[in-house]
């Protein structure tokens, strides 16, 4: 991205110097010197930039081209010095506008060049990462002294966009155990295709993950890759990434079930072109669920696969968790009204004893299956007998009932 500069300067040919094809043509254009009203005439090395229909100030391209957040804008400068003498004390100020800061990329005012000589440049090379979405303005500025001693300056202010190459939206499922299945949809929504090189999930602090994008590369080989297969992304294309998250610790498991904020997703990735982007998401959050003073969860006492036979008997776990901050003296009992075809076997109520704050218990249940398919386990009443708070547990979990003839 070229910048001239171009003091005054008036180097006109006289009528009868010889005109070469090049001046010919400018002349046919009707390409003439914008600092005079007659047409271009004289020996082609009088040329000036004012000649191409440039104008004694700072000049830039129409566009930069697209620019996205995240990737690193640079671009190069030119000072060129068309006039037919020496400048001093030649300095650059180059900085970045946003909306809400300014940054100065490049500050050469303090330790000007000593000199530039006639048709010399003075170059430099800026370079920034784009932060910020919206408008940017390049601010150009340059300081010299003229051959007279006097100080003089111009300045060029380029405007342009920062648009964002990646469009991210979340979905979430709160499992009833505490865990959280995140998924990412990714999308670009760039003008070219993309390579991710990178896309990592940082869970808060309250979080572990596991990253269920990876998958064995063969039979043969144990390492895993992405199940994608590639890491391009063509414009507009979408990808979905999942995460299962759960509590870190036991300790603060009330936080971890409470707390909205889940985590960050760091993402890298290259332009067709090469160039390098970063992007980190900011916290991705929830609407976290309520927790209710008592939890149950159902869990298979037998390890393996379980089958439930159609009028046998089969027993099923419960876990009973505290999430008050007091004790609880727990009792267990059935509403056969809301049992429906999976009805309990055995007393209809049991003490589970004492339960402090986020502790849990653990009791077998036997029941009792009268109807094959798939039946609904549940009527069941969990009270504390200290405070008289009551649960009513209309839907423990789902199971498949097979007659005796499978």
């Amino acid at each position: 991205m070229p910048i001239y500069y171009e003091t005054n300067s008036n180097n006109k040919g006289d009528d009868n110097t010889k005109r070469t094809p090049l001046i010919e043509g400018l002349d046919s254009l009707n390409i003439s010197d914008l600092t005079a009203s007659h047409p271009i005439q004289g020996k082609s090395n009088d040329l000036q930039i004012r000649d191409f229909g440039l104008s004694q100030m700072l000049k830039l391209p129409s566009a930069f081209g697209n620019i996205y957040l995240g990737e690193n804008f640079s671009t190069f400068i030119s000072i060129n010095n068309e006039s037919p003498f020496a400048v001093q004390q030649v300095g650059v100020k180059i900085e970045l506008q946003t909306s809400s800061q300014r940054f100065v990329l490049s500050d050469s005012t303090t330790a000007p060049h000593t000199a530039l000589e006639t048709q010399a440049t003075y170059d430099t090379t800026v370079s920034h990462e784009i932060k910020e979405l919206g408008v940017h303005i390049l601010v150009c500025s340059v300081h010299y002294n003229a051959p007279d001693g006097r100080k003089r300056h111009f300045r060029k202010f380029y405007k342009f966009q920062v648009s964002n190459p990646l469009a991210v939206k979340t979905k979430l499922n709160n499992m009833i155990d505490g865990r959280v299945f995140l998924e990412a949809q990714l999308q670009n929504v760039s003008a070219g295709p993309m390579f991710l090189e990178r896309m990592k999930f940082e869970p808060s602090e309250h979080f572990q993950f596991e990253d269920l994008n990876q998958c064995v590369a063969s039979k043969d080989e144990s390492r895993e890759a992405s199940v994608f297969g590639d890491s391009f992304i063509h414009p507009q294309d979408v990808r979905q990434y999942l995460y299962m998250l759960s509590p870190r610790s036991s300790d603060n498991d009330r936080i971890s079930r409470t707390t909205n904020a889940l985590g960050k997703l760091d993402i890298v990735w290259r332009s067709y072109m090469g160039d390098l982007g970063r992007l980190q998401t900011s916290q991705l959050t929830r609407k976290a669920p309520m927790l209710e003073d008592l939890e149950v969860q159902p869990f298979w006492i037998s390890e393996g696969p379980v089958r439930i036979m159609l009028e046998q008997p089969f027993k099923l776990g419960i876990r009973i968790k505290n999430h008050s901050s007091d004790n609880m003296k727990l009792v267990l009992s059935s509403i056969k009204t809301k049992m429906g075809s999976v009805l309990l076997s055995g007393l209809g109520s049991r003490q589970l004893g004492e339960v402090g704050p986020n502790q849990s218990t653990d009791t077998q249940i036997e029941f009792f299956p009268l109807t094959p398919g798939l039946q609904r386990v549940g009527g069941l009443r969990v009270m504390d007998l200290l405070s008289g708070y009551t649960k009513d547990i209309d839907h423990i979990c789902d199971i498949f009932v097979l007659s005796q003839s499978e």
